[in-house]
């Protein structure tokens, strides 16, 4: 108990500073990102080990990825109003964790479909959660930084998330080396409650600028831009099949090239997803100097071809192409919220962020993995056809770019009071 006290004391003494904000939204970031880009290795777990069959899966990623779409708007109403991002994600992470309880309480004791309907429960309950962190924790970064330096916060902060994603799969296997692998999966689960705690200590007090009076409180129609509508419109498609890919990866991994639930999955996860640590940055850097509209377009064209290129190499030349996979596809959060500060009306941010990440990455992401399971049915072994259809579609978001309309000129609006 003093031990706690100590530390509490100790994160509320940083001072109301950009570093607090990127601090603690970082430190969220990892966990996220750690828990819920782990869940297609959770899912590949449950395939393996339970026999889990397409269509299982596919009610999974629909109750994780809906879920979230459908809160992200409401969170994002909630902290306009409120000034508060905060606690919010905070609350966020503990539900994403609850979630991951659920899937360890469910994969080791259900069976039959009292198993399915716990983890359809535990996948909504993680995408629930999931639904806090990205708008939210934008909100606070966009508005503690000014124009020219914001795509770099937003990239450092990614980068930071992309560490969770690339270490998260690995050290599930490092910790199955002691306990059986749904049991790793509580233990990360706790992991997030403790962060959580930290974040809600560290993040309670700031308040964004954004929050409106009553009487100036901006209503949906006036967030509506067109720029957030087509941006949302490419988020969408983009997502829809990256998503739908990314989503199907580990269960491709172990039984197309016949890895199994073992030490060479989680590193073949890691390596994809490592390389967006110096991905995210480099994007965000990109962003700021050259037309954003442009590059997430190469950011498309980058994803789409290198998955087509790990689908038909073997040896070194795969790991290669799944490695730019990862470099591209996951570029989005400095990419997006550094084009959705642009279109975004004064007092909608975070707003104006949950519709582009809510209904645009998130929506699309929900819809992805379920065409991928239509296109699966019931044979793994449709997946190479999956992924080329997706990747098609990848290309067309790329197109897609073209549409988006070109950016304002945005000021710095201060983060603190």
């Amino acid at each position: 108990m003093i031990y706690f006290s100590s530390v509490k004391i100790l994160l509320e003494k940083i001072r109301n500073t950009r570093l607090k904000g990127l601090l603690f939204t970082s430190l969220g970031h990892f966990i996220n990102d750690g828990e819920s880009f782990l869940v297609p290795v959770v899912v590949a777990a449950l395939v393996a080990q339970r026999g889990i069959l397409p269509l299982d899966v596919t009610l999974m990623y629909l109750a994780f990825y809906l879920s979230s779409a459908v809160l992200s708007v409401y969170i994002g109403n909630v902290a306009d109003r409120t000034g508060h991002p905060g606690p919010l994600i905070a609350v966020g992470l503990a539900i994403v964790s609850f979630g991951f309880l659920g899937f360890y309480a469910s994969g080791t004791y259900s069976n039959g479909s009292l198993l399915i309907s716990a983890l359809v429960l535990s996948a909504f309950l993680a995408g629930l959660g999931g639904a806090f962190f990205h708008p939210l924790s934008a909100t606070i970064l966009q508005s503690a930084f000014e124009d020219k330096s914001r795509g770099k916060a937003l990239g450092i902060n990614g980068a930071v998330g992309s560490i969770g994603r690339a270490l998260y799969p690995s050290l599930l296997f490092l910790i199955a080396v002691f306990v059986p692998v749904f049991y790793s999966v509580a233990i990360l689960a706790i992991i997030g409650l403790v962060a959580a705690l930290l974040i809600w200590i560290g993040l309670k007090t700031v308040q964004t600028t954004d929050k409106q009076p009553i009487e100036a409180r901006i209503k949906l129609r006036e967030v509506l831009t067109k720029g957030i509508i087509v941006l949302t419109i490419v988020a969408f498609v983009r997502s829809f099949a990256v998503i739908g890919i990314n989503s199907w990866i580990p269960t491709f991994i172990s039984i197309q090239k016949n890895t199994g639930i073992t030490n060479v999955l989680g590193i073949t996860l890691t390596i994809m997803y490592a390389s967006a640590i110096i991905g995210q940055p480099l994007f965000g850097v990109l962003v700021d100097k050259f037309d954003k509209r442009l590059i997430l377009g190469i950011s498309s064209v980058g994803s789409a071809l290198s998955i087509v290129g790990y689908l038909f190499t073997t040896g070194i030349s795969e790991i290669v192409f799944l490695s730019l996979f990862g470099f591209f596809a996951f570029s989005a959060f400095p990419l997006v919220f550094a084009l959705s500060r642009d279109y975004a009306t004064l007092g909608g941010s975070s707003l104006a962020n949950a519709l582009v990440w809510g209904l645009g990455v998130t929506g699309g992401g929900a819809v992805g993995p379920a065409v991928t399971g239509l296109i699966v049915a019931n044979d793994y072994s449709n997946l190479t056809l999956a992924f080329e259809v997706m990747a098609t579609v990848t290309l067309v978001s790329a197109i897609m770019t073209v549409l988006i309309p070109k950016a304002r000129k945005s000021t710095k609006v201060p983060l603190f009071h």
